[in-house]
Order: C-alpha cells, then structure tokens, then sequence
C-alpha cells in the first residue's frame, strides 16, 4: 500500500482507527486499491504509520465488519471485490468537483485550509463548529 494514500491527523479530533478506515475505504473507491489487493500486515502498517498494532486492528476489523475487506487468518486483509455500479464514479467524480470549487471560494474568502477542513469535518459529523473557531 502506497504511504500517500494514508495520512493520519492525530489533531483532527477523529479517532485515528477511523481516519484509516476512512482512508482505506476512499482508495478503494477511487480504484487505487483494488480487488484483491492486500492490505499491509498489521505490524507493517502500525511500524510505517508510528501507531498501535491495536489501533491497525481495530481499523480492519471495522472494514470487515463493512465489507470492505475480508480478514483471512494466517493470510492478512484483502480488499474484497464490491459490485460497482458505473455512476458512482462519475458522482464521485462530480462532487470532488464540486469540493474544489468549494475549497476555493473559501480560500478566496481568507479561510485557512485547517478552518476549511474543520467546517467539512463538522458538517459530515453534524457539529456546530465554535464560534470562535468560525470568526471570518
């Protein structure tokens, strides 16, 4: 698995099992990991990324949990083959589209890219971000 593909925010204030599952489950969806694929072992992944072999565990339980991946005992943690449906990519492609634009009216407007990060995070989490926080 390539290192770029998983970037942990330990001051996101997501519990770091979650951004990985996050992360995992987008390259899968974005078809840089693929079926089949295998996921690094466990003290592979927690050795490259300086975190606990339990919170790697935890992460890949959850996305089997999810179907994302199948965990076969003594193998490791496979992505599993999902049937696509060909316009969810198109959508997907469509609202990173629509992401960028929003990225760049708010930089416009003087946000930082940690502010911008924050709303996003707080919409998807349905949280008020603090006012103090919301300023501009």
């Amino acid at each position: 698995m390539k290192q770029e593909l998983l970037r942990l925010d330990p001051s996101s204030g997501l519990p770091i099992y979650l951004q990985l599952v996050d992360q995992i489950r987008h390259a899968v969806e974005i078809c840089a990991l693929t079926p089949g694929d295998q996921l690094p072992s466990v003290r592979v992944l927690a050795h490259e990324l300086v975190i606990s072999p339990n919170t790697v565990v935890k992460a890949y339980t959850e996305l089997a949990f999810k179907g994302v991946v199948e965990l076969r005992h003594g193998s490791g943690a496979f992505i599993v083959d999902q049937e696509r449906k060909p316009r969810s990519i198109g959508t997907l492609q469509d609202a990173k589209t629509e992401v960028h634009g929003f990225v760049a009216k708010f930089r416009e407007r003087g946000l930082s890219d940690g502010e911008i990060r924050r709303l996003f995070e707080s919409e998807l989490l349905g949280t008020e971000e603090p006012t103090a926080k919301r300023g501009r």
